[in-house]
């Protein structure tokens, strides 16, 4: 009886752990999670800012949004501008004033740097250059040929660069016809702009004018060069007008000083004539053409962002091992269908957007099921940079990044659960066994 006994207990025995060994389960469990929430910003231009931050996550993806807004208060339309610059090219201006410069390097170098600044500060401005001094043919001297027209009106700055240094190249005239430049800028303006601007650099006091009077300091000439200031002023026109380097000795035929005539004609600077007025030695040119008078320009910057372009680039181990879909919500025109798998990047053109105006795209970037196991346990950006640019001329480039990781906890084995169909198999065999010696003990005792 005891044989049998310890029969049965070793049968039970084994049963149970041949059952267990059969029916373990191998559990394994993938776990995607987000380790760094970096918001990427960048601000472009004065108005245009631009976010990409996660939005949520689960177990195996991550959803991420882009923002692109126009900070600017209200809408502005830019202002239609056209300026000339009158620039003077008599003889006087070859005066020597430094060691290395002359009258007329300090002025034409100066209104090169005015000119850039202007067109860097609003490429759609239309300068034009005029050059005045007398007219090489003497027949032609008191009138508007005094004059000469360098460059149309143009918003190619190199063209008004080239313009001003080829002023060297033209006969330099012994005496000054102001009026004369004034009034071919008058008539070279389009007539549509929204604002018009001279800018007169000069060194001398007129002793010309256009109605047939040359080589006169006389009152004439001083209130007919006066009167078309006030003329080009009452027109509309902005004048900015720049006197330097004016001696104060005695003009004899008038028995006043050159500053004195100059007073005649332009004012005082605290009450000029028409405009803007600048009085000044040679030594301050420079910082009065290139900061004051750019400062005397208005400049409106149109607030409307235009053909804003972001290139969104991934990394190739979230290409390879993730799926890419837009969120359907947030899907907007203008935008690359799915990652250029030559560029690993996506396209999102924004024809315009208007001031306080925000526009914004979310896609989805889901872990696939047969990813590349090489990834696990390693951080991964979700993105390698963003570039923008726009036809503001703008051109930024982050490479913050939201960044995640997928985890793979290592197998474990584990015991069938109560209630399952493998135990009622385990639980059906061990009665059947009990049973069946049972009934082979109570056969042997009968």
């Amino acid at each position: 009886m005891k044989h049998l006994i310890k029969l049965f207990s070793f049968f039970l025995i084994f049963t149970l752990l041949f059952t267990n060994f059969t029916y373990a389960k191998l559990s394994s469990n993938t776990h995607f999670e987000v380790v760094d929430k970096s918001v990427c910003q960048m601000e472009f231009g004065e108005n245009g800012k631009f976010t990409k931050q996660i939005v949520s996550y689960d177990e195996n993806s991550v959803t991420l949004q882009l923002d692109v807004t126009n900070t600017a208060n209200e809408k502005v339309e830019k202002t239609n501008s056209e300026i000339f610059l009158v620039i003077d090219n008599s003889l006087s201006l070859r005066e020597q004033v430094s060691e290395t410069k002359t009258r007329k390097d300090l002025i034409y170098d100066s209104a090169k740097t005015l000119a850039t600044k202007l067109h860097s500060a609003d490429p759609d401005f239309k300068i034009g250059v005029i050059s005045f001094s007398s007219c090489s043919d003497i027949t032609k001297e008191g009138t508007i040929e005094d004059a000469t027209l360098m460059q149309t009106l143009t918003t190619d700055n190199s063209n008004v660069l080239n313009a001003i240094e080829s002023i060297n190249n033209t006969a330099f005239g012994s005496r000054t016809n102001i009026e004369a430049g004034l009034e071919l800028a008058n008539q070279n303006f389009s007539g549509t702009a929204d604002k018009q601007y001279i800018i007169l650099i000069t060194d001398g006091v007129p002793n010309n004018d256009i109605h047939g009077n040359s080589l006169q300091y006389s009152d004439t000439v001083m209130e007919n060069t006066k009167n078309k200031l006030l003329e080009l002023k009452n027109k509309g026109i902005n004048l900015i007008s720049v006197m330097a380097g004016v001696s104060t000795t005695v003009e004899p035929t008038v028995g006043l000083t050159y500053v004195e005539l100059a007073e005649k004609v332009f004012g005082l600077e605290s009450n000029p004539t028409a405009g803007k007025y600048y009085f000044i030695d040679d030594s301050s040119i420079q910082n009065i053409v290139e900061n004051e008078v750019f400062n005397d320009v208005e400049i409106i910057k149109d607030t409307l962002l235009t053909n804003i372009v972001i290139k969104d680039y991934f990394p190739q181990e979230i290409v390879d091992n993730f799926d890419f879909a837009y969120v359907a919500s947030h899907t907007v025109d203008n935008v690359s269908a799915e990652i250029d798998k030559t560029t690993n990047c996506i396209t999102w053109t924004i024809p315009s957007l208007d001031a306080g105006e925000t526009l914004s795209l979310q896609y989805k970037l889901t872990l696939k099921d047969n990813f590349n196991k090489e990834i696990l346990d390693k951080v991964l950006p979700t993105n390698e940079k963003v570039n923008i640019t726009d036809d503001q001329g703008d051109n930024e480039t982050s490479t913050v990044s939201p960044k995640v990781k997928v985890t793979q906890e290592i197998p474990i084995t584990t015991l069938p659960k109560t209630g399952t169909a493998e135990n009622l198999f385990i639980v059906s065999i061990i009665i059947l066994c009990i049973f069946g010696i049972h009934q082979y003990i109570k056969f042997k005792n009968l």
